[in-house]
């Protein structure tokens, strides 16, 4: 996510969008990365070394904030649209 001191241009642009199509209560918008990453082990340094991938590659911390969570044993994964496109097959055939 941009820093709250970074300019965020295309965070205003969807703001703005919004506010055209009837949401006129969004005050601001800041449009990040989300990304998942799917680890094999439980090696002890684990998430020292995932931290500092994170901090040297995945992200450029003079201008993101980046937040590192681990998904709690037993979370089933979430795809987006997994059920749309479940739904979908078979479907017109």
């Amino acid at each position: 996510m941009p820093k709250a001191a970074v300019l965020d241009p295309q965070g205003n642009a969807v703001r703005d969008a919004m506010r055209h199509l009837g949401m006129p209560e969004v005050r601001n918008v800041r449009i990040g990365k989300y990304m998942e990453i799917d680890i094999d082990g439980q090696n002890g340094d684990l998430e020292t070394r995932l931290r500092g991938l994170c901090r040297d590659l995945l992200s450029n911390p003079v201008i993101e904030d980046y937040q590192l969570k681990k998904a709690e044993d037993g979370e089933e994964k979430k795809r987006p649209n997994a059920h749309l496109r479940k739904a979908n097959t078979g479907k017109g055939k």
